[in-house]
């Protein structure tokens, strides 16, 4: 019985028999390097910033003590690196506008002849920052486990040098830098990848045989965007838990809160708690529904009167919760957008990565933090608090960002062209996602199948896994998910050898202590 744990079982890839071309040491130069790219790009403003070969073995990320503390004890985040192979990096300087976007490229000597795009998350695409140790049950392909599995690999900050969510306003002229924007939606990933394939064929001086692209959330936009308006930039993409519909699922994410504002209610961690728990009870228990792929249906009303740890369940409380489980709407009562399921803990303590979350010492919650910046790009009111929202106010705040950011959705159903060029398409989205309702993925998927001709035709380019349990692009919520291992050779085997995947491995692990809890194996949609 193997003891190496699930996390650490990153390799998807052969490289035992990969050989070091001849001459690329001597090709990893900045003057040679900008000499040949300029000869590739007639006309763009770039320029190489800097370049060297690695064969340390490893690579430690620059960062403060309390960023790595957070990085490792919070987002389980490793910065020191170890086991790669020897690589050149290439940093290039492209200018997109008035903004220079920074793309980095690692290229190992010995390739495997496949180029892998990688993504970041939220507002932002990848950069420096998402240069992290591998993780096997951790979604998203990113530099070293890339070139671990002998890939050249690139990534890209887009522009954003700031970081945060807040850089698409000037604070002090209200306006919104559409350069940045644009780089966020699409821009910079195809950069990304144009750069990144001229840079490996250049150093290595031989074509890219085949390329795959994989991002999660904010990645998974990214990696759906490339499918819908890039069609011949990839072979095979994989979106994990996409943040398709970017504008309506992040707006409606303020419904939780202008409900109890509204009700003039807060409805506590405690007793929020105890209406999950009745759901998981009223289907025969956690297990039970952390196996469930629909919707349970649940009365919340059913509660009244009974006591919780934080006190006994009201009828306000009923009703509040009620209307977070049915979801945003219009006065009128039409839908905005898909609600997270009953039973589904799509909040926190403390911590703001989900829908929402219960700070210390304060007992009104907080809206996941994306929500409230990309509010304050919209009104373009960098100052802009949303504490009190009422469902009339996110009602009209909802309008006006999909008018504004209408070509931020990622919502483009048309793969066709994707279809006809070749390519590969795999999403998964797990049904205890806290951050993204997994229905607006289903929507889509349904709603492409339409496009292009029905299920069967879809089914020739693209597979959907809807797993349930599983969180937010990772295997260690309520149940098991797809591992990047996995993923990535059933997406080579549908690429390379014309194997399209069915029944893929799933696994649930310990969040801390990185064991196995449950394995098996979950068909597509």
């Amino acid at each position: 019985m193997s003891t190496v744990k699930e996390r650490d079982k990153i390799h998807f890839f052969d490289t035992s028999e990969l050989k070091e071309t001849a001459g690329i040491r001597e090709r990893c130069n900045s003057a040679f390097l900008e000499k040949e790219l300029r000869e590739a790009f007639p006309g763009e403003v770039f320029k190489v910033s800097a370049v060297c070969v690695n064969e340390s073995g490893s690579y430690k990320r620059k960062a403060g003590a309390i960023i790595k503390l957070v990085a490792r004890v919070v987002l389980g985040i490793r910065t020191h690196i170890k086991g790669l192979p020897a690589y050149c990096e290439v940093c290039i300087e492209h200018k997109t506008g008035a903004v220079d976007e920074h793309i980095i490229v690692w290229v190992p000597l010995a390739w495997n002849n496949r180029f892998a795009g990688t993504a970041g998350g939220g507002t932002v695409t990848g950069g420096r920052g998402h240069i992290t140790r591998p993780n096997n049950t951790g979604r998203g392909l990113q530099l070293p486990i890339a070139v671990i599995n002998g890939f050249a690999a690139a990534t890209t900050d887009a522009g954003n040098h700031a970081g945060g969510n807040d850089w698409a306003l000037d604070r002090a002229t209200r306006a919104l830098n559409w350069d940045l924007i644009e780089n966020w939606i699409s821009r910079s990933t195809h950069n990304m990848t144009l750069f990144g394939k001229a840079v490996t064929e250049i150093l290595h001086g031989r074509p890219i045989q085949y390329s795959y692209l994989h991002g999660g959330s904010g990645g998974g936009r990214q990696s759906m965007v490339e499918a819908q308006e890039y069609p011949e930039d990839y072979n095979g993409i994989w979106a994990t838990c996409p943040a398709i519909y970017w504008p309506q699922f992040v707006i409606a994410g303020f419904w939780p809160i202008a409900v109890m504002n509204r009700e003039k209610h807060v409805l506590t961690l405690d007793k929020i708690k105890a209406f999950a728990s009745a759901v998981h009870k009223s289907v025969g228990g956690k297990e039970a529904f952390y196996r469930r792929d629909t919707r349970v249906e649940f009365d919340p009303a059913t509660l009244i009167g009974q006591k919780c740890k934080g006190g006994r369940i009201t009828e306000k409380d009923a009703d509040v919760m009620r209307a977070i489980w049915d979801g945003p709407r219009r006065a009128n009562g039409e839908r905005l957008w898909f609600a997270f399921w009953p039973g589904v803990t799509f909040w926190q303590k403390w911590l703001p990565i989900a829908s929402y979350y219960y700070p210390a010492f304060q007992k009104k919650p907080k809206p996941f933090p994306v929500a409230p910046s990309f509010g304050r790009w919209t009104l373009q009111d960098p100052d802009k608090t949303f504490d009190d929202i009422l469902p009339d106010e996110l009602e009209a705040l909802y309008d006006k960002t999909l008018s504004v950011f209408e070509k931020a959705k990622a919502d483009n159903t048309d793969l066709r062209p994707f279809a006809a060029a070749g390519g590969r398409l795999m999403i998964d989205h797990g049904t205890e996602d806290p951050l993204i309702p997994p229905d607006g993925t289903l929507h889509y998927y349904q709603q492409m199948c339409e496009t292009v001709g029905g299920k069967a035709k879809a089914d020739a380019f693209c597979r959907l896994y809807f797993t349930p349990g599983d969180g937010h692009g990772n295997c260690a919520t309520s149940g098991p998910g797809l591992t990047e291992a996995d993923g990535m050779r059933a997406l080579m085997d549908w690429v390379e050898n014309g194997k399209a995947p069915g029944a893929l491995r799933v696994v649930h692990v310990d969040r801390k202590s990185g064991d196995t809890i449950r394995e098996g194996l979950r068909e597509p949609v």
